[in-house]
């Protein structure tokens, strides 16, 4: 599987994520499908950022994506434009990379660490989507050596993000709603956000089609298109 067939995949279970939000957020499905795409995408930033000639040129483009998507991701998805909280996907993206570089790029060792823990620390302030989680994600991505370690290091990523449902599981038992929908939806997402891992361990190590601004051109324009539609529908 090479870097193009992953990026298909992180494209395609990211629409059908977003559509589903937006337009169906009674139906869990498109969310449990949706949970596959993240995942991919920190593992290809890792990967752009090891691979990539020009560094700065590649963590300058993630800037400028996240600026010009996040008046459209706002209107999707809180119809307001809120440009320093609730931010975009590619900030997480653009916030990894920046401290993983200026960890590359420095030769105190204290130095190195407090970079990359800003990093944790600019993503939770700023809400971005998958917080300091999804930075973690890509950092550990960053650093992994051998390829069979992702399978373990993302059940354990994934464990530790669902730790944070205890919160809804005492406000289902305080207001005596059923737990059996409750168990069913966030072990289905559990499992579906494992799933990108299993499918991450298929990578060739090959970059496939050249297809380089594809994702750039595709993540803001299809939110545009669905904050269109969504004006049309609802307003």
């Amino acid at each position: 599987m090479t870097n193009f067939n992953l990026k298909i995949i992180a494209l395609i279970t990211m629409f059908i994520d977003h559509i589903g939000g937006v337009f169906f957020p009674q139906y869990m499905i498109f969310r449990y499908i949706g949970r596959i795409s993240f995942p991919i995408y920190a593992f290809l930033i890792s990967e752009g950022l090891k691979k990539t000639s020009n560094v700065k040129k590649y963590i300058f483009n993630l800037f400028l994506l996240a600026i010009i998507s996040e008046p459209f991701y706002d209107l999707c998805f809180y119809d307001s434009f809120t440009p320093f909280s609730n931010t975009n996907t590619i900030y997480t993206l653009f916030i990894a990379s920046v401290f993983i570089y200026f960890y590359k790029n420095t030769k105190y060792f204290i130095l190195k660490y407090i970079y990359l823990f800003t990093g944790l620390i600019i993503s939770y302030i700023l809400y971005t989507d998958y917080s300091y989680l999804g930075v973690i994600l890509i950092y550990t991505f960053y650093f992994i050596k051998n390829k069979k370690y992702v399978l373990m290091y993302g059940i354990v990523w994934c464990s530790i993000k669902y730790i944070y449902t205890l919160n809804n599981l005492i406000f289902y038992i305080f207001n005596n709603i059923k737990l059996d929908k409750y168990i069913f939806q966030n072990l289905s997402l559990y499992i579906c956000t494992i799933i990108p891992f299993f499918i991450i361990l298929f990578y060739n190590g090959k970059r496939g089609k050249n297809t380089k601004y594809i994702f750039y051109i595709l993540y803001p324009l299809h939110l545009f298109v669905i904050y269109i539609l969504k004006f049309l529908i609802f307003f």
